[in-house]
């Protein structure tokens, strides 16, 4: 298929969650000298109007329906990648002929069969999770289905002999499985010299404030949470589907970029998380076991405490999952 560009959301779209989808599309455009154009925007109300005019009079509308969507929603973006927080709602120049969406979330098990007539125009559909993957193969979608998973922008390398200073003990980085932080809780009451930074709210905005020194301050930019993450021995890390998350995502438990973050700022990790085809694929038992009693948590912290930066061991597991190794599988479908 001959891909001519990607779609991007980033004259619009400034949340936090999204700065990592811009650098893979960046690398990705580099990579594959497809330039980045910005999306049409939201088109709903469009689609709906011409939708509700076919109903009047579908004399005059018959077979000019998808035509006239595609002069008028689609724009510029035929022939294109677009990476798609989450599936769309309606009719848009994501779900349309010759865009090729990679969707990240999909949390919508109840809404399977209003996706598969979005979606059944599409050539292909890249799935980030690989959990999604498998629930949407056993729903038969007719959309020919890719695994694209996510990845560490390859700017974000971790060198075998890379020197990274630590600072604190443990970074709590964005929110925090409440289960791992009972734990923490009860930990600090026997462990008071174990310093541990975590977010709060404050006037509005998010700080880090450590349990021994204070507020530290606010990491607002993408590089100031990079560097936060260096700074730290042991991270925690969990799956959102889990630990009263399951509401949002539906019982999806996928593996998401922060796994991958904080093992490139060379940190242990503590970990919690189910068993599926998701945490089987990135071996996340390799890394990190899953927490399941006090009595893990407290065992495998003494351990990590008193262990030097696993960098050698996370540089090692992270040159599978670089944005580059994900490149050669758009490559595949460009040819």
């Amino acid at each position: 298929m001959n891909i001519k560009k990607i779609i991007t959301d980033r004259h619009y779209q400034t949340w936090p969650s999204w700065h990592i989808i811009y650098e893979w599309e960046n690398e990705i455009s580099k990579s594959l000298n497809l330039p980045l154009k910005n999306s049409p925007g939201i088109n709903k109300y469009i689609f709906f109007l011409v939708k509700n005019l076919k109903r009047v009079n579908k004399k005059l509308f018959k077979g000019r329906f998808d035509s006239f969507l595609n002069e008028i929603l689609v724009l510029n973006a035929k022939n294109s990648f677009y990476f798609e927080m989450h599936p769309k709602g309606h009719k848009q120049f994501s779900n349309f002929r010759k865009t090729i969406p990679i969707i990240v979330d999909f949390f919508s098990k109840s809404k399977i069969e209003f996706y598969k007539e979005m979606y059944a125009d599409c050539p292909y559909l890249l799935i980030t999770s690989l959990e999604v993957l498998n629930f949407l193969e056993e729903n038969h979608i007719k959309t020919k289905l890719i695994h694209f998973p996510i990845s560490l922008p390859s700017m974000y390398k971790l060198l075998p002999n890379q020197f990274i200073e630590k600072k604190y003990d443990i970074v709590l980085a964005g929110r925090t499985n409440v289960v791992l932080w009972d734990y923490l809780k009860r930990y600090e009451k026997s462990h008071p010299e174990v310093e541990y930074l975590y977010q709060i709210e404050q006037n509005g905005e998010l700080y880090y404030k450590s349990n021994l020194n204070g507020i530290i301050g606010n990491f607002h930019t993408r590089q100031e949470y990079i560097n936060l993450i260096k700074l730290a021995r042991i991270s925690f890390y969990s799956t959102p589907g889990i630990d009263g998350g399951e509401k949002r995502t539906n019982g999806f438990n996928p593996v998401t970029p922060r796994f991958l973050e904080l093992l490139s700022a060379g940190c242990h990790i503590i970990g919690r998380y189910p068993k599926n085809s998701e945490t089987d694929y990135y071996k996340l038992e390799t890394i990190c076991p899953s927490t399941n009693s006090y009595s893990d948590f407290k065992n495998q912290l003494n351990i990590v405490l008193n262990l030097d930066p696993p960098i050698k061991r996370n540089s090692e597991y992270l040159e599978n999952h670089y944005t580059s190794t994900r490149i050669e599988i758009l490559k595949k479908i460009n040819e």
